[in-house]
């Protein structure tokens, strides 16, 4: 693992976007990594505007790990996690699975990502409610 300083950048090379520059400071630190991911430590959030509202959380530890991430509030607009956070300071993301078993595109709605982008952390909650699924569909695969 490389160390870099808030100054410093670091070079990555991705399958899906190339080889890419990122700026020290616009990696957000996960100490506990990700559920299924504990290990991978260090994220960038990577915007693309033909995926919109879609982003992409990537790995600098494995930038062939990525993830689609979208804002919950685009499919529940009075989600919560159960904590007060300042929306100035925080910004909540949930995990989207492209193609679950069935085919479906889901998103993660019990396991959000939580990112704190003053002090550039990250971390993955899990929410204490039944309300909410790990597999919440958002677009059906067509029947064939």
């Amino acid at each position: 693992m490389e160390d870099i300083e808030k100054t410093d950048s670091i070079k990555i090379s991705t399958k899906q976007f190339g080889d890419l520059e990122i700026d020290a400071s616009s990696i957000f630190n996960f100490k506990d990594g990700l559920y299924g991911f504990e290990d991978l430590h260090r994220f960038i959030i990577i915007n693309e505007e033909e995926t919109e509202p879609f982003k992409w959380l990537l790995s600098i530890d494995d930038p062939s790990i990525g993830f689609p991430i979208l804002s919950p509030y685009y499919l529940d607009a009075e989600y919560t996690i159960m904590r007060e956070l300042d929306p100035q300071r925080y910004v909540i993301f949930l995990i989207i699975t492209l193609q679950d078993q069935n085919g479906n595109i889901t998103a993660n709605m019990k396991a959000p990502v939580i990112l704190d982008v003053e002090n550039l952390e990250g971390e993955q909650i899990i929410i204490p409610m039944e309300k909410y699924t790990t597999d919440y569909i958002i677009n059906k695969k067509a029947a064939e």
